[in-house]
Parts: C-alpha cells; sequence; structure tokens
C-alpha cells in the first residue's frame, strides 16, 4: 500500500465530495440487493452487466442488443419492473439463466452509486458473497481506497454500512491501510461489534431498515442469499467504452454451476 493511500467510507453517493474519488479505486456496495445480485449473476455466467438509471434507458439498450441475449433485471422502491426478466433477488440469477447473456439492470439506489463512482481509476463492487475476493482484490493496491454505500432511499443503510466496516477494519488491521474518514471508523466498528456477537449475518441484516423492507415483501430468502458469505471467489469491475461491468478475475474456485 501506498504510505499516503487510506480508506474512506462515503456512507452515501451524496456525501461524496467533488474530485474526492479520482485517483483512487472505488467500491460499490449494496447488500440488499444490487451488487449482491451482480456478483452472482457473473458468477453464473453472465458475459456482462449493464448498469441504467432509468427504467426506459435500460428497456433501450436490451433492445440494442443481440436478439435473445439480454436479461432485464431491476426493481423500484423493492418491487419487480413490470415487463422486466426478473427483479432484484440474487436467487434468480441462475446459471440457466445467466450463461452467455448480458444482464441489463436499473436499481432504486445500487445502479446509482455505480455510476456515482466512474471519476475513481477503477470501480469494483463488492458484496458479502465475493468479501474474501475484494479483500484479496485490494491486497497490493497502492491507492486509496472508497468504499461507496448505495443507502436506501437517500438514507444510510445499516447493511451496507456492516459490509463497508468489514472491508475498511480488514484493510486498516491487516493491510495496514488507515482509515481516512469518520465513516471507515464507524463502520469498522460496527462490523466488528457484529462478529464479536452470536447471530448469524443475516438475522443481523433483517434487523436494518433495508431488511425490513425486503422482509415485508415477501423475500426473506433475499437477505439470507445477501448475508451469505465467501460463497463467491470473483471480484466484478465496472469497465469503460461502453460502460459495463465485468468480471476482474478470478481469485479462488467461486463460479456458480
Amino acid at each position: 500500500m501506498g504510505s499516503n493511500a487510506t480508506v474512506q467510507v462515503h456512507l452515501l453517493p451524496s456525501l461524496i465530495l467533488k474530485g474526492a474519488l479520482a485517483g483512487g479505486v472505488a467500491v460499490v456496495v449494496d447488500v440488499l440487493r444490487a451488487t449482491s445480485v451482480m456478483v452472482r449473476a457473473l458468477a453464473s455466467g453472465s458475459d456482462a452487466i449493464i448498469p441504467c438509471l432509468e427504467i426506459e434507458e435500460a428497456r433501450e439498450v436490451a433492445r440494442a442488443l443481440p436478439s435473445g441475449s439480454a436479461v432485464l433485471a431491476g426493481e423500484r422502491q423493492g418491487v419487480a419492473i413490470d415487463g422486466f426478466d426478473f427483479g432484484n433477488s440474487p436467487g434468480d440469477f441462475t446459471p440457466e439463466v445467466c450463461r452467455g447473456k448480458t444482464v441489463v439492470m436499473t436499481t432504486t439506489n445500487g445502479t446509482r452509486a455505480i455510476l456515482a463512482s466512474l471519476e475513481a481509476d477503477r470501480v469494483l463492487i463488492g458484496a458479502f458473497a465475493n468479501l474474501r475476493a475484494i479483500r484479496e482484490e485490494l491486497r497490493n493496491e497502492a491507492r486509496t481506497v472508497h468504499i461507496v454505500c448505495s443507502g436506501t432511499d437517500g438514507l444510510v443503510s445499516f447493511e451496507d454500512t456492516l459490509l463497508a466496516g468489514a472491508i475498511a477494519s480488514h484493510l486498516d488491521r491487516v493491510e495496514g491501510l488507515s482509515l481516512g474518514n469518520d465513516s471507515a471508523r464507524i463502520s469498522s466498528r460496527a462490523w466488528l461489534s457484529v462478529t464479536f456477537g452470536n447471530e448469524n449475518l443475516d438475522e443481523v441484516l433483517r434487523t436494518g431498515r433495508g431488511g425490513l423492507r425486503v422482509s415485508e415483501l415477501g423475500l426473506g430468502r433475499d437477505i439470507v442469499e445477501a448475508g451469505a458469505v465467501d460463497t463467491i471467489g470473483i471480484v466484478p469491475e465496472l469497465r469503460r467504452d461502453p460502460l459495463r461491468i465485468v468480471r476482474a478475475g478470478v481469485t479462488r474456485e467461486g463460479g456458480i454451476g
């Protein structure tokens, strides 16, 4: 790690100061559920994921792709979008659905956070499923690492804060990358408090505002899947020209199917 590099956490995209990400590496997290879906889809054989801000934009992007090659996925306020192939449930993105396909995706929070991070040199996608892989990808990173939490409807989310803390505390304690702002300190303390408890992670995730909403929608299985740690060994990375998310590399065996 570079001597001047730190790890910083941004609890919402709106809290990122202009120019703050320039020259650094961003890790975008949206535990419930967009980045959990993205990690799962690529592990299941998807060629790429194209993040879109708006519903009609996603439809247009999908129409422009070769016939039969696109999977439209997304939600608004947690609910699947009419006419889309899938919503935002990780378990839907099986090898049978994803293999050889491009997932075109728009969500309330996650895709917006990714597109808000474009000024970073690299943009990686993190979830609890690929936590170890993200940590390994960042092991020799000399630049400042920015963990960007998607939040929920413009408010800080419990689950994203915990994942940010899981990444930041590891970089601090194991890799010697100092915590660069108070949000990194807050999230690290939050994660360490959870790891000393006796509850399963999915039970903890259910208690936040995002977890309560997902539960109210009858999608409790999504929380279980999003709370499964180190089940996938890939790191998705945002590429440009054209804008798409692809596998940055396999750090260990971890594909699905």
